[in-house]
């Protein structure tokens, strides 16, 4: 396969940057607009509740577990004992704490096993 690499002047950089930006504006506000201006139906609203509650896990999955022939779901993967430090302190505490649990067991967990 080859691979195209292409040069950018620092113009073309923030006009294309800028041009994205001005883009993904347009979108979200088209959509946060529309939203008041007509009744959405209940079962609707019913779904749009559960997108980030079901998004969220999926991308975190990924970056605990890794993907493809990287996928590592043991008990050697700090990851992974992270994550249920974090569970289990969900369980009990509030979200600050979980982040804070969160972090500190991940670099535990890395210095341990490295």
């Amino acid at each position: 396969m080859d691979h195209v690499h292409i040069q950018l002047d620092m113009t073309t950089f923030l006009l294309i940057t800028i041009a994205m930006v001005v883009a993904t504006f347009i979108i979200r506000f088209s959509v946060i607009c529309m939203a008041g201006s007509f009744e959405m139906p209940e079962r609707l609203k019913k779904t749009l509740r559960f997108v980030p509650v079901t998004v969220l896990p999926a991308i975190i999955a990924v970056e605990i577990l890794g993907s493809g022939s990287n996928m590592e779901f043991n008990l050697h993967n700090p990851k992974v004992l992270a994550a249920i430090v974090c569970t289990l302190v969900s369980l009990r505490f509030n979200l600050i704490w979980v982040v804070v649990s969160g972090i500190a067991s991940l670099l535990f967990f890395q210095h341990m096993l490295s």
